[in-house]
């Protein structure tokens, strides 16, 4: 097999893992399972409620004042709390603090003008989120707090508080405070015990995050579920897995999807414990502990930061903690976080993202213009010596090993690189598939509209004119470029139009944009190189 043959099989069969790219990442390489216990460090304390167990919060044996929760609790006296701000709608209950629905005013469930705003909380039967309980020896407390306010409205510029508070018989209190910021997606909490009573307090005061994942949202082979970044990486706990805990510090702790996030950074140093979970398909469980061992009259504060929101990179970037993390850029994130980044800068100019990758295509050709021009000018070498190659086949036809050998030897005389004419292509892969991976996870492109037909460049073309006009363009490049004497390669060539129009048809219009216009230029540049070569 000659090299042209080579080189044209070899960009086929790198097309062809890029397309099966998302289904090898989900049935071979499955998301690490998430850590167990670090060594030397103590596990979370599991409680749980059973039927006819008793114990309490004290150390001395006394009884808390409210039954454990269950399902055959007596129903609470349920209040509710509204906050709203330009970003989100929320709900809150007094029933452990907890978050009832957070509703994303700038994102919508679809395309269409009146479909609803992205709902992150309650979402396929998980329950409220930012649940707090107070547990010991078994004993699962499920505390009714009382709210400091019934609505909230703030502005753009404005804050607000909203603090909830509960005391027991024997005067332990807990105070729970949200401080909320009306052009941001943070909810500043604090958790504030003081051990009124007379007897020691050990106990554990559990905060969870919930996330439930209807099929209508399912995002392929993009994680969702519980995820925590510790130890300078981020870490998913995948549906099959067992609960994993552990003890120790962490950047932050969440559950996820492709283009949401609700997350908790704490902000008071020292060891917690942590755990995750998926009790089914369809939801998430991540939940972190502060251990308490209060004698009577001493107090503690655990602050913590709470992320609701979407994905945006420039917000989890100024965040820091290493939020951005949670994106998932996969292999080649090292490039594609820079294409997010020039995206961004040109979108914030020009209002466009698509305009936006045809400048970023452009970069990336004025990049690539020296291979470029190394490319052709090796294909014309190769063209040249053409006679010659198909001699040396005849001659050695028989004897493969003295035939690549005399090749090597041509190429040598006539100092040609076999692969100088691939490099361009080779190289454009990883770009490919870096910017594939922008379009696919970056929220920033979700919905983002171009030209006309094209309302969202992160969905294919509904009508395929770009595939349709990407393929002629690269039917276009392949007449100018040198031809080949070779029949059976000039019908390879004819076909891999054809062949890559049909490959783009479901991919994201972006990427079908940027491919279009990469054919173009390529073809000015192989024009221009021409001409200037006669």
């Amino acid at each position: 097999m000659d090299n042209d043959k080579r080189i044209i099989i070899a960009v086929v069969l790198s097309m062809a893992v890029l397309f099966a790219y998302p289904y090898f990442i989900e049935t071979f390489l499955p998301a690490p399972p998430a850590p167990g216990k670090a060594d030397g460090s103590a596990a979370v304390e599991e409680t749980s409620v059973r039927d006819g167990e008793d114990g309490g919060v004290f150390a001395d044996g006394r009884p808390a004042a409210t039954a454990p929760a269950s399902p055959t609790s007596p129903a609470v006296d349920e209040k509710l709390t509204t906050v709203e701000t330009p970003l989100f709608s929320a709900v809150f209950t007094n029933v452990g603090g907890a978050l009832r629905s957070w509703k994303l005013k700038g994102y919508r469930t679809a395309l269409a003008e009146d479909a609803g705003n992205i709902e992150l909380v309650g979402l396929a039967g998980a329950g409220a989120t930012l649940e707090t309980t107070l547990s010991a020896g078994g004993f699962d407390e499920r505390i009714v707090f009382t709210p400091s306010a019934d609505s909230i409205e703030i502005g753009a510029d404005g804050k607000a508080q909203l603090r909830f508070t509960w005391t027991s018989p024997q005067g332990v209190t807990v105070v729970k405070t949200y401080a909320f910021s009306g052009g941001g997606y943070v909810v500043e909490g604090s958790l504030k015990v003081r051990n009124g009573s007379q007897s020691t307090l050990r106990a554990a005061l559990a905060t969870e995050l919930r996330a439930g994942y209807p099929a209508e949202n399912d995002y392929s082979y993009y994680h969702r579920g519980p995820v925590i970044y510790a130890d300078g990486k981020v870490t998913r706990h995948a549906a099959d897995d067992d609960t994993s805990s552990g003890r120790g510090e962490f950047e932050w702790l969440g559950v996820e999807d492709k283009y949401f996030l609700q997350a908790l950074i704490p902000r008071t140093e020292g060891a917690v414990g942590w755990s995750m979970e998926s009790p089914s398909t369809a939801t998430a469980v991540s939940s972190l502990s502060l251990p308490l061992d209060l004698e009577p009259g001493e107090g503690v504060v655990y602050s913590f930061d709470a992320y609701l929101g979407p994905k945006v990179y420039d917000i989890l970037t100024a965040l820091d903690r290493n939020l951005v993390e949670s994106i998932e850029f996969g292999f080649f994130s090292f490039m594609a976080k820079p294409f997010l980044v020039v995206l961004n800068f040109f979108e914030r100019y020009i209002g466009n993202y698509g305009i936006a990758i045809i400048l970023l295509t452009c970069i990336i050709k004025i990049l690539f213009y020296p291979l470029t021009k190394q490319s052709l000018n090796a294909m014309r070498e190769m063209q040249k010596i053409q006679p010659q190659l198909m001699a040396l086949k005849e001659k050695y036809k028989d004897d493969k090993q003295k035939l690549n050998k005399e090749l090597m030897e041509l190429y040598k005389r006539y100092k040609i690189n076999p692969l100088g004419g691939c490099l361009p292509m080779v190289l454009q892969i990883p770009v490919f598939i870096a910017l594939y991976e922008v379009l696919s996870v970056a929220i920033e492109l979700r919905h983002a509209p171009f030209i006309l037909w094209i309302a969202d460049l992160s969905a294919k073309d509904p009508y395929y004119i770009t595939p349709v006009l990407m393929g002629g363009s690269m039917l276009l490049q392949q007449k100018m470029s040198p031809t080949t004497v070779d029949p059976q390669q000039a019908k390879i060539m004819l076909i891999m139009p054809v062949v890559f129009t049909f490959m783009f048809l479901n991919f994201p219009a972006g990427l079908v944009v940027y491919w279009l216009v990469n054919n173009i230029l390529s073809i000015v540049q192989q024009y221009y190189i021409q001409r200037t070569a006669r």
